[in-house]
């Protein structure tokens, strides 16, 4: 049996790089011999103690924290670090059990818009929805999915562009009454109940327009929607707004696009 080991084969034995461990004799956690040609040399105890390191780097304990435990080492300070990891462990699988929601939110959404019936205005009833937005004078459409992803920093402990929060973007009225179709005041993502929240987009009636495609026909479904508005003896209130159901976060073909117009609506005076 061997009683001394070279890096390379102690690296291979990890399936580290031999920088790593150099690394880690850097802060102390290892301490090989020097042998005749100055080489570094691993004895057995060294081999324990890369397990352990080991096993603490995968709970992202940083070296400082590793080295006092490796000096102190006991049962008791074992029992410690178990009960540490026990509860770094429930910490994660909660992560994974809300991710894994997100996940089935996800799917339902694009199961649910990739179904619905496009071109036709509809009156559906909204509660009130708050969300959190980013405003501009104007956003050009082209500006919308960078200024998500400012919003999305902003609040980034419970927003995600790729999650089951929707997003959208508010047009501005000022430009539409122009004949500009592309310019947008804000944009925003809906936030659920308990989170924080900047507004509340008002509980009420809204007129409802889905379309499939590219943005570039925006005109062409706006009008289809006001027309429709109209018909139903309503009017807007407020400025018309754009919900991304299915988006190029979900598909590259821009004809799977689902985007949803609502305008909040009153009856015609």
């Amino acid at each position: 049996m061997k009683e001394f080991y070279q890096i390379h084969e102690l690296a291979k034995l990890f399936d580290l790089c031999p920088d790593t461990l150099r690394y880690y004799e850097e802060k102390g956690l290892l301490h090989p011999v020097r042998g005749e040609n100055r080489y570094r040399l691993y004895g057995i105890q060294d081999v324990c103690t890369l397990n352990i390191i080991r096993a603490l780097r995968e709970l992202d304990l940083p070296t400082r924290e590793i080295g006092a435990y490796l000096e102190r080492r006991s049962v008791g300070e074992t029992l410690a670090l178990l009960d540490r990891e026990a509860a770094l462990l429930d910490r994660r699988m909660a992560e994974l059990e809300i991710a894994r929601r997100e996940a089935e939110e996800r799917r339902r959404r694009l199961e649910c818009y990739r179904a619905v019936e496009a071109g036709r205005t509809e009156l559906v009833e909204e509660g009130a929805r708050p969300y959190v937005f980013l405003e501009k004078d104007f956003i050009l459409e082209k500006e919308i999915d960078f200024q998500l992803k400012r919003l999305e920093q902003r609040h980034q402990d419970y927003i995600q562009v790729i999650g089951s929060q929707c997003m959208g973007a508010a047009m501005d009225e000022e430009s539409l009454k122009q004949g500009i179709y592309n310019h947008f005041s804000r944009v925003f993502f809906l936030t659920r109940e308990g989170l924080p929240f900047d507004d509340v987009l008002p509980a009420g009636e809204y007129a409802r327009l889905y379309y499939r495609g590219a943005y570039d026909r925006l005109r062409q479904h706006l009008g289809r929607l006001l027309d429709g508005v109209a018909q139903m003896g309503r009017r807007p209130v407020g400025p018309p707004l754009e919900l991304y159901r299915i988006d190029a976060h979900d598909t590259n073909l821009e004809a799977e696009y689902v985007t949803e117009l609502q305008v909040r609506v009153a009856p015609a005076v």
